[in-house]
Formats: structure tokens, C-alpha cells, sequence
């Protein structure tokens, strides 16, 4: 019996191609580059890792604030964009208004184009996410934090009475919507604390940390000059936070001290020229933000609320000497063994003066190296994201 030889490629049956390949639709509440914030960091290092994984990422970002980026298209096969709907009317829904202003038919038609599965990144995306149109196929949503909880702490620091009333009532539409996540199929949180909150209601939470900018440590050992706060700093849970630590902490020390972030408002800045150890250094761009936390001798990353994991922790631990948290900034991140604790001013000037003629040595780098890698190795949890779609 003779056999026919069939030269057969796979370009030449892009049906077939696209069904061998892993692909995985993205929906994200912004544009993820520049990974300049929290989300934008874990997403963009997320998809990054995912190529490398072997996944082939088609990505659905809405616009918001920031520029279509071509550096998406190197990591992604495909970058769709659609328009956010900020109008008035869009507080006015039943849902809240962060889902309601990202409800673009455009997306859906998108979606429902290939069987392929979908991870929706934050609660904020998922108003598709029990559409008939998507009932099987596989989803998934990425929940950086209880975002309910998060919007309570905005409302708690918050004095402007208009944003403090919108706070309070997005919280509370976020209350009554995150029921919505039943249509889940899985759960990806960040923490532990968060693991936990959501297996307890859904039975299907993954705990799959933060991804970050570092494919690996790079600590210089000896010492800094001076102690750092960075965060962003239009969020105003972290000007409170550093309002705390240069009136509790930072102005009660003769020690140099710089806080960093981007947008900071008048009112912090006027703060901080009353005191001469206290610099502002503002709208850093990427690289001065890192030379910035490696230059440090102690970063010092206080937080007033336990939601999600805090990436300028994991950033800090990564790239920095000393780190000075307080519990809450520590919570479930299993980070506790490479932190020093205070919480409260007199303990973090205590601390601070022991830590900054401390040099950073060899040792401390390399229990840092064998905590980070084994929890927070971007590869190895891109890994378990793509399990969770693609597993055989």
C-alpha cells in the first residue's frame, strides 16, 4: 500500500493554528503600560510571563487617562482598546459606577468570536461575566483586593464630602454586586487574607501572588543615605500615610528622608517644606524610582488598610536594604521574616535609628533570595495562572 505524502503547514489552516494554540483573552480596567501602579504592575509582569509560558495573550484594555502603547503588541498577539463611558448617567446605574462606565458592546461581540477562555482583571471588568453569550466557556477573574473594603478606606480618609458620599455608595454597590463572581470559574487573589475572604463565599479562590518587574534580586549590600516612602501619591489613603510620617515620625528625627510617588497634592508639598531632612521627589519616572528604592537604607512601607498585596513591599523587598512595615502592610503576605515591624511612631523611630547605620550584608540577600523565589517568582506563578485555564 502506497501512502500520500501531504506537505501540511499550519499557517496554511489558521483554524486548525488558532485551536493548537494556547490562547487566552485579558480584559483590563486600563491600559497596562506603563506598569506605573499597583494592578497595571501585576498585569503587565503578568502577560509578560504568560508569553514566555507559551500563551498567547489577546488583550482587551479599556482606555482611561493613558495613550494606546505599542509596547503591548510585542508581548501580546493581538491589543483591542474600547472607550470608557464616564458620563454622568453612568452613576446613576444600579452597578457600580467602576463596571458600569467599562460596558462596551464592541468587547462582548469580541469575546464571544473564539471559544477560547477569559480572564477578567478586577471585579471592575467582569459586567460580561455572566452573559448568556459566555456561559461556557472557561473564566476567570483577577481580584487585586476586596474592593468593597478598598473603597470604605478612601471614604475613611477622604474630607472632600462629595467623593467621600461616592466611596461610600460604590462600596456599598460593590457589596451587593460581588455576587456576580458565583459565574466564576476561578478566583485569583493576591493574599491570603483575600483567599480566604473569598473562598469562604465562592469555593473557588487560587491564590496566586502579584507579579512584578524582577525576574530576579538585585540588592546592593552596605548602606544608604537616607530612608524612603514611595507610593502613588494621588491615592488618598497614601497621603495620609505620609502626612503620619512627617509630622509622627520623619519630623522627629534629624536623619535625610524622601518621599516619592506621582501626582502629589499642594497640600503634601507644602507639608514637607517645613522640614529641611524632608525631600519631595515627584512624578519619578521608572528609573529614578528604582535607583530611588536601591539607594535607600530603609524603606519604610506603612499602610492603614489590609487589602491585597502591597507591590511597593514586594518592589522594596526586591530592590531595597532595610524594609520597615507596620502588620498591616505585612498582613498574609508570608513576608513577615524579611520586614521589620512597627506599628506605631515611637517603634518606627526606634527602628529607624537602629537600622540606618546597619549595613546590608550577603546573608540577608540571600534569605531574601530563598523567600522571594519560592512565593514570588513571576514565571512560576504565570505558570499556575496558565494551569488554570490549560490544565490537561
Amino acid at each position: 500500500m502506497k501512502f500520500l505524502k501531504l506537505n501540511i503547514y499550519l499557517y496554511e489552516l489558521p483554524e486548525l493554528y488558532y485551536f493548537l494554540k494556547k490562547n487566552l483573552h485579558i480584559v483590563t480596567l486600563n491600559v497596562p503600560y506603563p506598569p506605573d501602579y499597583g494592578g497595571m504592575i501585576d498585569c503587565y509582569h503578568r502577560i509578560r510571563s504568560l508569553k514566555k509560558n507559551g500563551i498567547e495573550v489577546h488583550l482587551h484594555a479599556y482606555e482611561y487617562g493613558l495613550p494606546h502603547a505599542g509596547k503591548l503588541e510585542e508581548i501580546c498577539s493581538t491589543v483591542s482598546y474600547y472607550p470608557r463611558d464616564t458620563s454622568f448617567g453612568r452613576h446613576l446605574s444600579a452597578l457600580p459606577y467602576s463596571v458600569a462606565s467599562r460596558n462596551s458592546k464592541k468587547l462582548l461581540q469580541n469575546l464571544a468570536g473564539d471559544e477560547s477562555p477569559i480572564l477578567f482583571d478586577g471585579i471592575q471588568t467582569t459586567v460580561f461575566l455572566a452573559d448568556p453569550s459566555l456561559a461556557k466557556r472557561k473564566k476567570a477573574v483577577r481580584l487585586h483586593n476586596i474592593e468593597p473594603r478598598y473603597y470604605r478606606t478612601l471614604a475613611v480618609h477622604e474630607r472632600d464630602p462629595v467623593k467621600k458620599a461616592y466611596y461610600l455608595l460604590e462600596a456599598a454597590r460593590l457589596w451587593r454586586y460581588e455576587k456576580i463572581l458565583a459565574h466564576s470559574d476561578y478566583l485569583l487573589t493576591v493574599s491570603l487574607a483575600d483567599h480566604y475572604y473569598y473562598n469562604r463565599r465562592f469555593r473557588n479562590s487560587i491564590l496566586i501572588p502579584s507579579s512584578h518587574p524582577f525576574d530576579r534580586i538585585e540588592i546592593k549590600r552596605g548602606t544608604g543615605q537616607y530612608i524612603l516612602y514611595h507610593a502613588d501619591l494621588s491615592v488618598n489613603e497614601n497621603i495620609a500615610v505620609a502626612k503620619f510620617l512627617i509630622r509622627k515620625v520623619f519630623s522627629r528625627i534629624s536623619l535625610p528622608c524622601i518621599i516619592a510617588g506621582k501626582n502629589p497634592p499642594p497640600g503634601l508639598e507644602s507639608e514637607i517644606l517645613k522640614h529641611g531632612n524632608i525631600q519631595l521627589a515627584a512624578n519619578p519616572g521608572g528609573d529614578k524610582m528604582d535607583d530611588l528604592i536601591n539607594n535607600a537604607q530603609i524603606n519604610i512601607i506603612p499602610t492603614m488598610a489590609a487589602n491585597g498585596l502591597k507591590l511597593k513591599l514586594l518592589i522594596s523587598l526586591f530592590r531595597g536594604r532595610h524594609c520597615l512595615a507596620n502588620s498591616t502592610a505585612v498582613n498574609a503576605s508570608g513576608l513577615y521574616s524579611l520586614c521589620h515591624i512597627a506599628d506605631n511612631a515611637e517603634d518606627m523611630i526606634r527602628k529607624i535609628n537602629l537600622l540606618f547605620s546597619q549595613p546590608f550584608t550577603g546573608e540577608m540577600i540571600e534569605e531574601r533570595k530563598k523567600v522571594l523565589c519560592l512565593k514570588y517568582d513571576n514565571m512560576t506563578n504565570a505558570g499556575k495562572v496558565a494551569a488554570v485555564f490549560f490544565q490537561e
